[in-house]
């Protein structure tokens, strides 16, 4: 019942960083807006829109916040959905994650129930985050992103970071990394769950979402200064990565 799932929307403030910590309860995650680097032990993940994620109950870990800061949806599965999970050959003593667009998609709809709650929003979110669980069983995505990415890929990543608002190109991209073009691809796809023009424009649009929240700027504007081609561009991809415009953005979801 929808009395026993607690259901939140979280908001970490950018460039800010959580400590070890440990959950009593097993959790369930979609990110919705940014992204963050979690550690958990030895391993590190890299999230970003779209990523779903189980935690379960005391395993510790650490986060650090991206440019942009980080806004999930989080809920504690009930007990026959994790067994469900179980049951589905999940290794959730793992941590198992994944990013896919049925996740993208199911967590701008719990994101829109949650700011603009009405007297269905109950039973929808219940639905909803059934249907979270139900994907992870089904094992609706593709090959999960690697644990920790080599050294040179880390360089590419953060050259791309550094520069998300300048026209780069993939051979650029190889040159600073020291690797072919097709291999940074390839490897870039396979650790990050992205293509690396995917991951440029989703650096662009969260850029564009921290201006829209914290500056008067207008669309045009915003648009030049993110690197998008014309406000029509900003909007049309704005709304493919966020589920809603900017105009809507600005005005909180409403």
């Amino acid at each position: 019942m929808m009395a026993d799932t607690r259901l939140h929307l979280r908001d970490y403030p950018a460039a800010t960083t959580m400590d070890r910590h440990e959950h009593r309860a097993a959790t369930l995650t979609i990110v919705v807006q940014g992204g963050f680097v979690e550690r958990l032990g030895r391993a590190e993940r890299d999230y970003a829109r779209g990523h779903a994620a189980f935690l379960p109950a005391g395993r510790a870990h650490a986060q650090a916040f991206g440019a942009v800061g980080t806004r999930q949806v989080t809920f504690e599965p009930q007990a026959e959905w994790i067994d469900y999970l179980a049951d589905s050959r999940i290794a959730l003593s793992e941590a198992p994650y994944a990013n896919a667009p049925v996740y993208r998609h199911l967590g701008d709809r719990l994101l829109k129930e949650l700011q603009a709650p009405d007297s269905f929003s109950r039973l929808a979110c219940e639905g909803l985050m059934l249907e979270v669980v139900a994907a992870f069983g089904r094992r609706g995505w593709s090959e999960p992103a690697m644990a920790k990415p080599p050294a040179w890929l880390c360089t590419a990543r953060d050259f791309i970071h550094a520069n998300a608002l300048e026209p780069l190109s993939l051979g650029q991209i190889a040159r600073v990394a020291g690797r072919h073009e097709i291999h940074l691809a390839r490897q870039f796809r396979r650790y990050f769950g992205a293509s690396v023009s995917a991951y440029q424009r989703r650096l662009r649009i969260d850029h564009a979402a921290g201006l829209l929240r914290d500056t008067p700027l207008s669309l045009s504007e915003i648009a030049l200064d993110c690197g998008f081609s014309s406000h029509a561009h900003l909007c049309r991809e704005f709304k493919a990565q966020m589920g809603l415009t900017p105009s809507e953005y600005r005005r909180g979801g409403a």
